[in-house]
Formats: C-alpha cells, structure tokens, sequence
C-alpha cells in the first residue's frame, strides 16, 4: 500500500517541487513562473498549499503525494504541455456513452 508522502527537509521539497511541480499544468506560477497574485482559483494548485497547511496525518492532508516502491509522486501531475482535464460532473448522465469497436 502507498503512503503519504511529506518531504523530510527544505531540500528534498524543493527537489520534489522540480521533479513533479515545475512540470504540472495544474500550478501556474510553478510551471510558467505566472505571478501567484495574477492567476486565477484554476491556475493554482491547492494540493502545493495543502501540504504546507496540515500535518501528514491530519485527513485534509492531500492524498496525492505518495511514496511508493519508485519513490515519491504526485498522482494529481498533468504534463504542463497538455493542459488540465476538466472534471466530469458526477450527477449528469452521459448522453454520449464511449462506443466500443
């Protein structure tokens, strides 16, 4: 099973933040260097506050940032070239089901 993962030092955040963040269309100012006060609620990514926020065992801590047997990551990155997929509402119906061949 994959656990939270939390950096133990300044250092290794700062390599996690290059590694994963730096890289991810969901945080702006990380990944384009855009001014944190200009962007928009879509533009910055909460999971990065979050983690700053709450202690790793605190339930609001994310779970997006897990270490598991190839080390730590981020199972929320998108590629920062290919944008971030909308989120499908839950409570509407497909009207275009996926058609199989």
């Amino acid at each position: 099973m994959n656990e939270k993962y939390r950096p133990s030092s300044g250092t290794e955040g700062s390599a996690f933040f290059e590694a994963w963040c730096a890289h991810c269309a969901r945080d702006k100012p990380m990944s384009e260097g855009k001014n944190f006060d200009e962007c928009g609620p879509d533009e910055v990514c909460s999971i990065i506050g979050d983690t700053f926020a709450y202690e790793v065992d605190d339930p609001k801590y994310p779970v997006e940032w897990i270490v598991d047997a190839d080390g730590p990551k981020c199972t929320a990155f998108v590629p920062a070239c290919g944008g971030v997929p909308r989120s499908r509402c839950e409570k509407t119906v497909d009207m275009f089901p996926e058609v199989k061949p």
